[in-house]
């Protein structure tokens, strides 16, 4: 989920800007998606006692993989762009909660450098993939934001089938400390 929320962190201003959006727009739209975020944090401890840790993975990565399709296609209309925006809280936000529980369950400590070298090859990747030019070559353009959140969604697709195959009944409701 880290790496697919790269294509956000680096490239969503940029995106909205080139299709003629305002600063103060897109600074309200990115205002909009922490607060979603904030209150799913406020929700979350008491959704771990009702909802398996495995359910609100799936729903995270299937509503990360939607919003970053609205994201990069729909990007002329702003009511998608809000919607996208308050999956934020889903999409990030439920995800964040959720993997820092199980964190604390599965990995010991000296493992996290393992995940941030992954994550800065992902965010190379999806640079390589903004800029390249588009296929067939020589069309003049930038592959940029449809294909970038396309595979943005695409990682967040792997993400949910990981979580749907290889995270079963021993992973149920959290235990909050």
């Amino acid at each position: 989920m880290t790496a697919a929320h790269g294509a956000l962190y680096v490239f969503y201003s940029i995106h909205l800007v080139a299709q003629g959006y305002g600063k103060t727009i897109v600074g309200l739209l990115w205002t909009l998606g922490v607060v979603a975020e904030i209150v799913v944090f406020l929700l979350m401890p008491s959704n771990f006692y009702r909802v398996s840790m495995r359910k609100i993975l799936l729903a995270c990565f299937a509503l990360a993989a939607l919003r970053f399709l609205l994201m990069g296609w729909t990007a002329e209309f702003v009511g998608l762009l809000v919607f996208a925006q308050l999956l934020h809280g889903a999409s990030f936000g439920a995800h964040h909660a959720t993997t820092m529980a199980a964190l604390n369950r599965w990995f010991v400590a000296g493992q996290q450098s393992r995940a941030q070298a992954l994550l800065t090859a992902v965010l190379l990747m999806e640079q390589a993939v903004w800029e390249a030019p588009c296929w067939p070559a020589p069309c003049g353009k930038r592959v940029g934001p449809g294909i970038t959140f396309s595979a943005a969604s695409l990682l967040a697709l792997i993400g949910l089938i990981l979580v749907w195959r290889g995270v079963h009944g021993r992973f149920g409701k959290a235990a909050v400390r």
